[in-house]
C-alpha cells in the first residue's frame, strides 16, 4: 500500500492538527508538509541566515525545523552558541583596545 493513501492522520508540524498522510499542506494552519517545508528550514537556510542575518536568532529555526533530526539540532545549537560567544569574545576585546587608545 502507497504510504501518500494510507488513511491515517498525522500531526502537522507547525500547529499539531492532525492532518491526512497524502496532504502536502495542513488544513487549519496552511503550513506545507514533507517536501513542502519551506527553504529557512531546511540545513541550508538555516546556515545561510545565521550567517548573514540572524545569528543567535537563528536557533529559533533550528527547533522548529520539521527537516532536522534531533542530533541535528543539538548540533546546530552547540555551533551557533560557540560562534556567538566567539564573536562576543572577540567585539568585547576590540572595545578595550578602542577605550585604551582613547585614554591618555
Amino acid at each position: 500500500m502507497d504510504p501518500a493513501q494510507n488513511p491515517s492522520p498525522r500531526p502537522c508540524w507547525s500547529c499539531g492538527a492532525f492532518i491526512d498522510r497524502g496532504d502536502r499542506f495542513c488544513r487549519s494552519c496552511g503550513k506545507g508538509q514533507g517536501g513542502e517545508v519551506p527553504w529557512y528550514y531546511r540545513h541550508w537556510g538555516i546556515v545561510l541566515i545565521a550567517l548573514f542575518g540572524l545569528g543567535p536568532f537563528a536557533l529559533i529555526l533550528v527547533w522548529r525545523s520539521p527537516v532536522l533530526s534531533k542530533n541535528a539540532k543539538l548540533a546546530y545549537t552547540a555551533a551557533l552558541l560557540a560562534a556567538t560567544a566567539f564573536v562576543g569574545w572577540r567585539v568585547y576585546q576590540a572595545w578595550l583596545f578602542a577605550k585604551s587608545l582613547l585614554v591618555l
